[in-house]
């Protein structure tokens, strides 16, 4: 399954759109917080399946901070990550990963690409579409095929 990851749209729809157009094919898009009402807005236009989390400026709170969902065998941690101080580092979240046994982990809040393995966890936070703290603007695109294996594409893009 292709899956696109965004995160912190900040009511940014003309860049959140970019994403979704350079990601190409994907079956499920997740937004990881920070105005996940941006996706249901451009949404209409692609028609996508879509998982989503809300994220310390989701000032109306309607969604979970939190959620565990499974595809083709791996489960996958959802999380903007503010509850988790992930300015300071993946120490918090990576013990809240290692609870619910996830095999990936899924966060935004940083506003910093960044794919990195610790102890057979994935961590992939996709940075900004709109408000990159590190280089360029960013999402991710995830491949998880029928027989579990991971492929991650990190791409980033111009304003």
């Amino acid at each position: 399954m292709r899956i696109g990851i965004v995160s912190d749209t900040h009511k940014n729809l003309y860049m959140l759109d970019k994403a979704i157009k350079l990601m190409g094919d994907i079956y499920l898009i997740i937004h990881l917080g920070d105005c996940k009402k941006d996706l249901t807005q451009i949404n209409t236009k692609y028609n996508l399946n879509y998982e989503a989390v809300v994220g310390n400026n989701d000032f109306v709170r309607e969604g979970e901070v939190e959620k565990v969902i499974v595809i083709n065998g791996k489960k996958i941690l959802l999380t903007h990550g503010h509850k988790y101080n992930v300015y300071f580092g993946i120490d918090r979240l990576y013990f809240r990963a290692s609870e619910v046994e996830a095999d990936i982990v899924l966060y935004g809040h940083t506003h910093a690409q960044n794919v990195e393995w610790v102890n057979n966890i994935l961590f992939i936070n996709p940075g900004s579409t709109s408000l990159p703290r590190d280089r360029k603007p960013g999402c991710v695109k995830l491949t998880i095929d029928e027989v579990g294996e991971i492929e991650v594409e990190p791409i980033r893009f111009e304003y």
